[in-house]
């Protein structure tokens, strides 16, 4: 399995391909096109997919103008949905940005437990409600891609619509400290980390409550 990160997107977030014999899926979108291209193009990979893994501007915002360029289909949690035709909720409402505030609709709308299978892969989708409403962390093999809701050493704000800080520990330590503490994190911003180490040093949120 092949894993490519590409940072310093909108917000300093962070956009991964993640492929296997020649095809890829792209997890959130929130850096130009062309970028997620060139990485493609480099590996010889054809990418499929576009999950998001929740509906905010910095991981959404340049949805359309890659399927201008080409054929993917695109997935977020059905409580998400919305994010991507009220500028509310994802966010662009709030901030004096150019262009589109709405994006056009997910070809696919996804539940807890959904798996997506490309190239011998499968992404299985685990509903981590907190940061959004739709909020999604996203495991494949022993890797798991948590957006916006669990960081190194941080977890996400629960201040923006449909954020729950109650929710969030919850989902936390209900659905992802249960996975293998040697389960590497692939987050939406920031560095990778592990789940042990955030159950033991998560000062947002430890696996012993404290």
């Amino acid at each position: 399995m092949l894993i490519e990160c590409i940072p310093n997107g909108l917000v300093q977030s962070n956009v991964y391909i993640v492929a296997d014999n020649g095809e890829g899926v792209i997890i959130d979108c929130g850096c130009p096109p062309e970028r997620v291209l060139d990485v493609a193009h480099s590996r010889d990979i054809k990418l499929k997919h576009v999950i998001l893994t929740h509906g905010h501007f910095d991981h959404i915002y340049y949805i359309d103008q890659l399927r201008d360029l080409i054929d993917v289909k695109v997935h977020i949690h059905e409580m998400d949905s919305e994010c991507l035709s009220d500028p509310y909720m994802n966010g662009l409402a709030h901030f004096p940005v150019q262009g589109s505030f709405t994006f056009n609709a997910a070809d696919n709308l996804l539940k807890d437990g959904d798996v997506i299978n490309c190239s011998g892969l499968s992404f299985r989708i685990i509903h981590t409600p907190g940061h959004t409403r739709g909020g999604i962390c996203i495991l494949v093999n022993d890797v798991l891609f948590t957006g916006d809701t669990l960081f190194n050493a941080s977890i996400g704000r629960t201040d923006f619509p449909g954020g729950s800080a109650d929710e969030i520990v919850k989902s936390i330590r209900e659905k992802l400290y249960v996975l293998p503490e040697d389960t590497i994190v692939y987050p939406g911003h920031g560095i990778r980390t592990t789940i042990g180490y955030e159950k033991k040093h998560n000062p947002f949120c430890r696996a012993d409550g404290n």
